[in-house]
């Protein structure tokens, strides 16, 4: 449903802008968390592979 048939052009393009600002925001969160678990996952791999090498 188009959000126009709710509220006026004006509002609706305000509305429009904040929801793609709020999507971008998580779109960056999301993108930063990937980094940090793709991260740890390559250290505990590392640690893992150390340790096996111990045995």
């Amino acid at each position: 449903m188009k959000i126009t048939r709710i509220l006026p052009k004006f509002l609706a393009k305000t509305y429009q802008e904040e929801d793609l600002r709020r999507v971008s925001y998580k779109l960056q969160y999301h993108k930063e968390m990937v980094r940090v678990l793709e991260k740890l996952a390559i250290e505990n791999q590392t640690e893992l592979q150390r340790l096996e090498k111990l045995k």
